[in-house]
């Protein structure tokens, strides 16, 4: 696949790169404000092996979440990366949880200098989940391994006020467990306790193509 057919349809997805998995096209504005963003980090990430310092999640999400979170917020971090340093810097603390060693010697090494994040490496499903039981965070982040099982654990750990984002759940399949069963799980708990939730089609940092992801809780991005 040439670069020009690889923009277009996002890495052999069969669709244009402007609607997600589930068919929800990205919304005008996003597509005009985001899409030359993405389209610029992902080539200068093909070409120069450059890599952008911040969370690969939707540039709306992302900027809702810099406004989310202060000095005080706390954040769980499922599946560490650029984004680990980003939020150390605009949270008072960093719990970060990565299951592939060769990977977590990379972050860690971004990490070195910084004292409000910490960084486990948890290659077991057990271990991966196991987050102290009197811990509450402002801010769960869902984009590793086993979401399905983070989302279930996400409901017993989320502060009030506090927001739960899980990505990529127009997917299937691999490493990241069920995301139609995470998703319905947080649907679920959102409506039960009467949170705000909403679906985001946007574009990514590095990527050709737009992709979904579920925000529970407040300030969520328009």
């Amino acid at each position: 696949m040439g670069l020009g057919q690889d923009i277009w349809q996002g890495h052999g997805r069969g669709q244009p790169r402007f609607r997600d998995q589930l068919g929800r096209r990205v919304p005008l504005r996003r597509l005009v404000r985001n899409g030359p963003r993405a389209i610029g980090t992902g080539l200068s990430r093909k070409l120069l092996g450059k890599r952008p310092a911040r969370p690969w999640i939707s540039y709306d999400a992302a900027d809702a979440l810099g406004r989310h979170l202060g000095d005080n917020s706390r954040v769980l971090e499922f599946g560490s990366g650029m984004s680990t340093a980003w939020y150390a810097a605009r949270a008072g603390d960093v719990l970060s949880i990565e299951r592939d060693a060769e990977w977590f010697a990379e972050v860690s090494s971004r990490l070195a200098t910084l004292v409000n994040a910490e960084l486990r490496l948890c290659a077991s499903r057990e271990a991966y989940l196991a987050i102290e039981d009197d811990r509450q965070f402002d801010l769960i982040m869902i984009d590793g391994a086993w979401r399905d099982d983070c989302a279930r654990l996400a409901t017993q750990h989320l502060a009030p006020g506090g927001v739960i984002y899980c990505d990529n759940t127009d997917k299937q399949g691999g490493t990241s467990g069920d995301l139609t069963e995470a998703r319905r799980l947080l649907i679920a708990f959102a409506e039960e306790r009467n949170l705000p939730w909403t679906e985001i089609t946007d574009f990514a940092p590095t990527q050709f193509f737009v992709e979904r992801a579920l925000w529970v809780g407040p300030n969520a991005p328009r």
